[in-house]
This record gives C-alpha cells, sequence and structure tokens, in this order.
C-alpha cells in the first residue's frame, strides 16, 4: 500500500492506474492532482485496482448538458469526503457559461449536482467543497439548469475508396435536439460547416445518422459534428481525422448545395477558377492562390452553375 501526500500524473488517456493488489491511499488533508482533476481528502481515501481516465463523452445517461471533460474510474471508488477542483479549456465549454459549470458526480447509481464554493473562468476551474461520503464512478461540469440533450454512443468517420469520407453517428436518447451540423477542416483549426441533418427531437431508443463527404482533400481531414437544441445550445463531438493519398485537385467545394449565399472552396494549388452558368456565360474569372477561398453568390439566382479550372469541371448548386 502507497500513502503519498502529494501525487501528479498527466497523460491524455488514462492519467492513473492502481493494477491488482496495489492501493494508493491519499491521506488526509493532501492531494492528488490527474490532469486537470485534483481531489483534496478531509479523510484518508484508498484507491486499489482502478484506472482513472479521461474522455470527451459521459458513460451514463441522465447528466445535466456537460462540458467535453469526463473523468472516469474503471470501478467505483470507495466513498470520498473533501474537495475536488477540475480544471478545463475555453475550447471545452460546448457553449455552457462559465457561471452555469457545477460538479456533476456519478457515483455508480446515479447523478448528483454539488454546488461550487469556487468559479474561476480566468484560470478555468471549478471548485467545491464540503463532499462526504460520496463515491466517485463519473465526473464532469455540468450546466445547474438544462437537462442533457442527447447520449452520444458514437461518432465514426471511415474512407471509402479513397476518395470519400463517411460519417456515422449513434444516439441512445434525445430531449429537444434540432439539428446536427457537420462540420470539417484542412488544419484543425478554420471549421467551416458542409452540411446538416434534422435531429430525432425527443427519442428514448437509438437514433442512427450519416452523411458523406464527396470530396475530401488529399491529407488530413478532420471532422466534427456540432448538434444545436431548441432552445439555441449547442455542443460538439469528439473530433474525427481521416487521411487520403488520392492526386490532388485544383480545389474541393466545402458545402455544396450553397445555402447560406457564400461559396467556399479549398484551393490546393495557385490557378485561374472561372464562374459559369449552366449554359455556359463566363460570369467572372479570378486566379487565385492555395488556401480556404470564400465567394459571395447572393446575386445569383439559385440554380446550378459551373466552376472551372483548365483541368477540372464542377457543378455548383445555389439554393
Amino acid at each position: 500500500m502507497l500513502c503519498l501526500a502529494a501525487l501528479f500524473f498527466c497523460n491524455a488517456h488514462a492519467q492513473l492506474t492502481i493494477a491488482g493488489s496495489s492501493s494508493l491511499t491519499i491521506e488526509n488533508g493532501t492531494q492528488i492532482h490527474a490532469d486537470g482533476l485534483t481531489l483534496i481528502p478531509s479523510a484518508d481515501f484508498s484507491l486499489s485496482n482502478v484506472t482513472v481516465s479521461r474522455s470527451a463523452i459521459v458513460v451514463h445517461t441522465t447528466v445535466n448538458t456537460y462540458i467535453s471533460r469526463v473523468y472516469q474510474f474503471s470501478s467505483t471508488s470507495d466513498p470520498f469526503s473533501g474537495s475536488i477542483q477540475i480544471n478545463y479549456t475555453d475550447a471545452e465549454l460546448n457553449g455552457l457559461a462559465e457561471a452555469d459549470l457545477t460538479l456533476n458526480i456519478y457515483n455508480g447509481t446515479n447523478w448528483t449536482a454539488y454546488p461550487a464554493i469556487a468559479r474561476d473562468a480566468i484560470n478555468n476551474y471549478v471548485l467545491t467543497d464540503g463532499l462526504s461520503g460520496i463515491t466517485l464512478n463519473e465526473l464532469t461540469l455540468a450546466s445547474q439548469f438544462a437537462p442533457l440533450p442527447l447520449t452520444w454512443l458514437s461518432f465514426t468517420a471511415k474512407a471509402q475508396n479513397n476518395s470519400q469520407s463517411l460519417l456515422q453517428w449513434a444516439t441512445a436518447q434525445e430531449q429537444n435536439t434540432k439539428d446536427f451540423y457537420i462540420q470539417y477542416c484542412s488544419d484543425g483549426i478554420s471549421w467551416v460547416t458542409i452540411g446538416s441533418l434534422p435531429a430525432a427531437g425527443n427519442s428514448n431508443f437509438t437514433s442512427r445518422y450519416k452523411y458523406v463527404h464527396p470530396n475530401p482533400v488529399t491529407g488530413a481531414n478532420y471532422y466534427r459534428i456540432k448538434q444545436t437544441d431548441v432552445d439555441g445550445r449547442y455542443r460538439y463531438s469528439p473530433v474525427r481525422m481521416l487521411s487520403f493519398t488520392k492526386n490532388l485537385q485544383p480545389f474541393v467545394i466545402l458545402g455544396n448545395p450553397v445555402i447560406n449565399d457564400v461559396l467556399t472552396l479549398q484551393v490546393n494549388m495557385a490557378t485561374s477558377l472561372a464562374f459559369y452558368t449552366a449554359d455556359g456565360k463566363l460570369l467572372w474569372q479570378e486566379q487565385v492562390n492555395a488556401g480556404t477561398k470564400t465567394i459571395n453568390v447572393s446575386c445569383y439566382a439559385k440554380g446550378t452553375y459551373l466552376l472551372k479550372t483548365i483541368t477540372t469541371t464542377q457543378k455548383v448548386v445555389i439554393q
């Protein structure tokens, strides 16, 4: 058995593992840190034969809308008393107001919210004190107001014929969900919406969705799902990445048909672009450099157009 006054772990997946017959006792008043999770017991607290890991998605249902940082114990802990602090990043907020963040704990049977004594929006943490005899199985920060609109089961991205990306996701239950927006980027930073699907709205059954991205670029392609509720709240799925080795095309249309008056292109090489009506009338021509390019098409009537380079022609549908 180990008795420690302070213990620090930093790892993106398994933060802490106590294997086999080993056990770890954290003495009264000392601290254990595991990649943003801090436990400060007010009575000796023991862990044995357990792994503490971090995820972006909860395992157990019926928790309020939560951030993309969830700590999971592979088995339910012994009773814990004391303080718990969870640090987070702004990118993990899922649209939640920091002033609403509250510690939520799944104790092996149900979720319970515990009032915070400190919410620090500058240093990004929530501190909760006065916990007594609580078993730990899953922990996160969640809104103290809105119920969880859905439970994610999975989100996968698969390459098809080295030319398309098949995105599939499933939910176990949905409450007041509205839409799923499929978002894409090639650099992991500059996200654009390339499609959308209506959500189930209210369902206690497994709902399955899929979307095909027909024009991924050569190299890395990143995908995420933005889920919105009827009340305007939203949150993101985990990010998935696919890499393609197909021949590089001069440009790729991001979002076709165009539904928001903005045509977005991923230009893969410097080239001359020309935009035509369906019957071949030239509307404009421009020399462009590699990168993401947006074109305002609000002045054009709804219908089908042609976007051309010397070697490539693609249809553009404006809706």
